[in-house]
């Protein structure tokens, strides 16, 4: 399996990456946890896609801080997990993408969703019409950055997106460009992740709603069929909150210093978290010892996940990242 951190540019208990120990975003603690994620040997860094997120209003823009990281790292995949389509004209996107995967040498992993912060859009003015017309612009804007990737003179017209050719070059280094990451789990996010992904990941909100994720897993593997493509093909990937101490003493101790937790959606935060087990039974979360939180890793891997983007609710102390590191993570190697 792979572990990758999920870089914590984000500050306060909140839906839904939430890093409840930190109180303040700023330069060096972000870096530092980067540095720390990649010598403890995880093998990617992920930044989120917001602007006021939370209840502290604080975050550091995706694109600008992939940038820092392609040029502070050499070997781990680098990308945003995921990207809104509301937010940036694809063309452009394509081009900001293009120029993180050569700065970091061929490591981008593009990951898009169809954007869902109400909110945020209209406090920043970006339009937020309804979900359906958002996968749309998703489906399209996909084509759109597939071409710019690909193509010597894109060209594409559709209902949301056009560009005549709009010339993107230098090519990316990825060949045949950077791994699309498609993040959603409803089922016309799912057929949309089965017609263009090479990753599907599952966000904590996505495995909330609706139908269990054993059932979107075997719908996924159905819609891919369907597209004439191997369920074998396409990676998976699973967002997860961690915390992870030695021993039970020490893992009470530290649910009692950071729980309750609130849990929600952004517009209902009504409901809280406030034990290990609602935690991991609600939430999902991984908390426990090392053989404990492996345990149930275990479990995901045998729904067909093999990579877990990494939020560790201790953050920005580093013990929980180490440990997991250390004890945890070799145990799937």
């Amino acid at each position: 399996m792979q572990f990758d951190w999920m870089v914590q540019c984000y500050a306060g208990a909140g839906v839904h990456r939430d890093t409840p120990m930190l109180d303040s975003l700023d330069r060096e603690t972000v870096l530092r946890g980067a540095d720390a994620a990649v010598d403890t040997g995880l093998e990617g860094l992920w930044v989120p896609d917001h602007f006021m997120l939370g209840p502290k209003a604080e975050e550091f823009e995706v694109w600008t801080l992939l940038s820092a990281l392609a040029e502070r790292t050499e070997a781990v995949d680098l990308g945003p997990l995921v990207g809104s389509i509301t937010y940036r004209n694809p063309a452009l996107l394509a081009k900001m993408a293009t120029t993180v995967d050569v700065l970091s040498a061929g490591r981008l992993r593009l990951g898009l969703g169809a954007g869902w912060h109400e909110e945020e859009h209209r406090a920043y003015g970006f339009d937020f019409p309804d979900v359906g017309t958002r996968i749309e612009m998703l489906d399209e804007g996909l084509q759109v950055v597939k071409a710019m990737f690909t193509e010597a003179e894109p060209t594409f017209k559709g209902d949301h997106y056009t560009i005549d050719g709009a010339l993107n070059e230098p090519k990316p280094v990825s060949q045949p460009h950077p791994p699309i990451v498609v993040g959603g789990a409803g089922p016309k996010m799912l057929r949309l992740a089965a017609r263009h992904a090479d990753e599907w990941n599952v966000e904590i909100s996505g495995r909330a709603r609706g139908r269990s994720i054993e059932f979107k897993a075997r719908k996924f593997d159905e819609y891919l069929e369907d597209e004439g493509r191997d369920p074998d093909d396409v990676e998976r990937s699973w967002l997860a909150h961690v915390l992870v101490r030695e021993d039970e003493a020490a893992v009470e101790e530290a649910v009692e210093d950071i729980f309750p937790l609130p849990w929600g959606e952004e517009s209902d935060m009504d409901d809280q978290l406030t034990t290990a087990a609602e935690a991991r039974e609600k939430g999902d979360m991984l908390i426990g010892t090392p053989a404990q939180v492996a345990e149930q890793i275990e479990g995901i891997r045998e729904l067909g996940f093999e990579k877990l983007q990494l939020l560790f609710l201790d953050f920005p102390d580093h013990r929980g990242m180490e440990l997991f590191g250390d004890e945890v993570a070799p145990e799937f190697r």
